[in-house]
């Protein structure tokens, strides 16, 4: 059973902003950050700060008290409960008072299960923040799979935070597979960062095993080789032509190599400050056997991470970030 506490709002009105007629620059009207009170989860605290007074957007910090498995209902309502619950209020409180936010902040405080607490209200927002890892390190094993986990559960996006820098987004990166809806992930990148370079990422794999092993000349290989880059190359284009709409800003990277390798050493090399990706939900099956390219960027890159799920359901297309 989860509970709704405490809900603690600055009082004050930001300068310049009247009540009822605030309105955000790209859609994104509210944020949720989740914060475990570890550093991990300050530096994404502060990041979600930063991207609330850039798009206009309110601010809502969420700490779950998790309690014991053995714990009864009642448990929030029990000493060593009410105890837990209370300093949690003061610290998320205080939280909420030191960042330099312009944006209208409130503070909740839930009890329940960190995942289900999560879920229950991630549809009250338009984006979800939270740190790269946790206070533990089997916590921190968990954060693909919390991530995966959500962004296959609800239709918002999710930003996973590593770096401690918080000036806007400049180089962006998003890896795109022609397969899935580019446009989705395409239209997230230029919401949460409008003013950054886009660098769109397609990697593929091409004939040449199969066809070595054919003992196929080495010139029809070269041939072959050359005719399944330019494919990708103008399928690349053709998506890039939809989502600029008459304002060009996206570069095309075209990769022969695995999804996961190309897309962490293009963000060494572009010195990327945040990934773009969407990650389609699999059986658990696959994702166990194969991997999620998605997961394993998110686990292994540098930079922050934006998951944007493309669900199977109607709201795919209209899914906000």
């Amino acid at each position: 059973m989860s509970y709704d506490v405490r809900m603690f709002a600055r009082p004050s009105t930001p300068t310049g902003f009247v009540e009822g007629t605030r309105t955000s620059r790209s859609g994104i009207e509210t944020i949720l950050a989740f914060t475990d009170f570890s550093s991990h989860a300050a530096i994404a605290i502060r990041r979600a700060s930063q991207l609330a007074d850039q798009h206009r957007s309110a601010l809502r910090l969420v700490h779950v008290v998790e309690p014991s498995l053995l714990a009864s209902d009642d448990w929030s309502k029990s000493v060593e409960g009410s105890g837990r619950v209370a300093s949690a209020e003061t610290e998320l409180a205080a939280t909420a008072r030191s960042l330099n936010c312009t944006s209208p902040v409130s503070a909740q405080v839930l009890v329940g299960s960190v995942i289900e607490e999560i879920l229950r209200v991630a549809d009250q927002a338009d984006l979800l923040v939270m740190g790269a890892h946790g206070l533990s390190p089997a916590k921190r094993a968990l954060l693909g799979t919390m991530a995966m986990r959500l962004s296959t559960s609800c239709n918002r996006a999710i930003l996973v935070v590593k770096q401690e820098k918080t000036d806007p987004y400049c180089q962006v990166l998003v890896p795109i597979d022609l397969r899935d809806d580019a446009q989705t992930t395409l239209q997230a990148a230029q919401a949460l960062a409008p003013d950054a370079q886009l660098h769109v990422l397609h990697a593929y794999q091409g004939p040449e095993g199969v066809l070595q092993k054919s003992s196929v000349s080495k010139d029809s290989l070269q041939r072959s080789s050359s005719t399944v880059r330019a494919k990708v190359e103008a399928r690349l284009d053709a998506v890039l032509t939809r989502a600029e709409q008459g304002t060009p800003r996206l570069l095309a990277h075209v990769s022969r190599d695995h999804p996961v390798r190309s897309t962490l050493s293009t963000e060494t090399c572009m010195h990327a400050d945040l990934i773009v990706m969407s990650k389609r939900s699999r059986s658990k099956l696959e994702d166990a056997l194969l991997g999620s390219t998605t997961k394993r960027v998110v686990e292994d890159s540098h930079c922050d991470v934006l998951v944007v799920p493309i669900l199977p359901t109607p709201k795919t297309v209209g899914a906000r970030i």
